[in-house]
């Protein structure tokens, strides 16, 4: 299905001279996608058409395959579609004669003479700052869950569902940076980048057997005791000073709200208290 459309699209763009260029990005880029893949385009327009290629965008795509959504989602800059076939598109448009790219970032799909330029990848580029990502996951993970006792004790079991999501992001992310893998694909992909029996522990945590109090906090608190019990270290690995007295400070207030609530059991689930 994605190859079949992209041939198509590829087709048109070569047919339309208003398109200096064609290339993928993401996934297709670089060999790691698969049938539930999303498809990132971009395209090289010249500035004297970019009005109008823009303006009848919409309906050049829905040529290829009709589309059931067409957002623009940075205005002028990049459009997210749904076709009918439930294919998820983004378009990105770039402006110029020329385009200088990074060769093994991208796929080339068509090109006239001169306007693509590649350079090599730089293998001396400023490496990711580690340390302000911990510092912020870490921050964000005990103020999500500083909010547990609010939606348990005003009864909010959707709110609470939704901070266990975010309880996660946060946690999986401390323990990709802990497994000394540097995620290189989209937020859907977690399973290449958390050990397995990690990822098992947060699936079975974040299962809850019904939406309700008890089970909102057990799943809360049984994430959080996978966080104190890795946090801490990879913080050292890291040259991170791992927040405890923040985890205290959240947990003591967790603690006696919960026993106010009657859910003191749960707090069993914790590393530590």
């Amino acid at each position: 299905m994605h190859q079949e459309y992209l041939k198509a699209f590829a087709d048109k763009a070569a047919s339309d001279v208003r398109i200096l260029g064609t290339w993928l990005e993401g996934s297709f880029a670089k060999g790691t996608a698969d049938r539930y893949s999303d498809i990132d385009i971009h395209l090289l327009v010249a500035e004297e058409n970019k009005e109008t290629f823009q303006h009848g965008l919409e309906s050049w795509l829905s040529d290829i395959q009709p589309l059931v959504l067409f957002k623009d989602t940075f205005p002028g800059q990049m459009m997210t579609c749904i076709t009918t076939a439930g294919l998820r598109v983004d378009v990105w448009l770039h402006t110029g004669n020329t385009i200088i790219l990074e060769r093994t970032k991208v796929h080339l799909l068509s090109a006239a003479e001169g306007c693509i330029q590649f350079k090599e990848s730089c293998s001396d580029k400023t490496p990711k700052d580690v340390s302000s990502t911990l510092n912020q996951h870490f921050n964000e993970f005990w103020r999500v869950l500083a909010i547990l006792p609010t939606v348990l004790g005003r009864e909010e079991h959707i709110a609470g569902f939704m901070g266990t999501t975010f309880v996660v992001m946060s946690l999986t992310e401390v323990l990709i940076i802990g497994s000394g893998k540097q995620r290189d694909r989209g937020v859907k992909n977690i399973n290449a980048f958390v050990p397995q029996v990690l990822r098992k522990e947060i699936e079975d945590a974040s299962t809850m057997q019904s939406l309700n109090r008890e089970g909102i906090a057990k799943a809360h608190l049984r994430l959080t005791a996978i966080m104190q019990r890795y946090g801490p270290d990879i913080a050292k690995e890291h040259g991170v000073v791992y927040p405890l007295t923040l985890e205290k400070a959240v947990l003591n207030y967790i603690s006696r709200e919960l026993q106010i609530l009657g859910l003191s059991d749960c707090l069993d689930a914790l590393h530590r208290l």
